[in-house]
């Protein structure tokens, strides 16, 4: 856990995880094409085993998840509420995707999410893997619409195979767009060692 770190190791792991979601957010103002900030960060470790998503209302959500392959072991979780997903596809799709509600239309705005998912994803992973030595990468994103309520459940049954986790979460605010999704990592107690090891 963070908690665990000296302060000069703690100090390499805030910096590390900042540069990689500066990187994703520079990512998503290319995709959404509307300035981005990060609104806020938390870090958590595994007293709570998982981070705390709390919605606004039991809404429908698109979850979609990024598994961390190779060196490092983890998941990243980008969150977005159907109404910001809505938002999204009519900022950045033309008119003929977004008027077709055929199972191919469907699948287009779903593939135009994951594709978010992906390089935001990438870039933070990037970032792991250039200052840490380590070979790791993304595999394919996969795409859940759940009820928001169901959302904290989901994520507590996909971390049980991880002994001790870390996590932190960041929320993405743009201004003319108006989407804040939620941007959750886990992490298997191994992050930590690594960090150890570089500092």
């Amino acid at each position: 856990m963070l908690t665990e770190l000296e302060k000069n190791e703690a100090d390499i792991a805030t910096k590390l995880i900042f540069d990689g979601l500066s990187m994703a957010k520079l990512s998503m103002e290319q995709i959404l094409q509307s300035p981005i900030s990060i609104k806020k960060i938390d870090y958590g470790d595994d007293d709570n085993k998982v981070p705390r998503f709390l919605p606004e209302n039991d809404d429908l959500v698109h979850l979609i998840s990024t598994t961390l392959m190779g060196e490092l072991k983890g998941t990243s979780y980008l969150i977005f509420s159907e109404g910001e997903v809505n938002k999204i596809c009519k900022a950045c799709l033309p008119a003929g995707v977004l008027e077709n509600d055929t199972p191919e239309g469907k699948m287009m705005k779903m593939g135009f999410l994951t594709e978010i998912d992906n390089m935001v994803s990438a870039a933070v992973i990037t970032e792991f893997s250039n200052f840490l030595g380590l070979d790791i990468f993304g595999h394919v994103p996969s795409l859940q619409v759940i009820k928001a309520s169901a959302v904290n459940g989901f994520l507590e049954e996909e971390t049980t195979e991880f002994d001790s986790v870390i996590h932190f979460k960041a929320n993405f605010h743009g201004a003319e767009l108006d989407v804040s999704p939620d941007f959750v990592w886990i992490f298997q107690k191994e992050f930590v060692e690594k960090i150890k090891q570089v500092a």
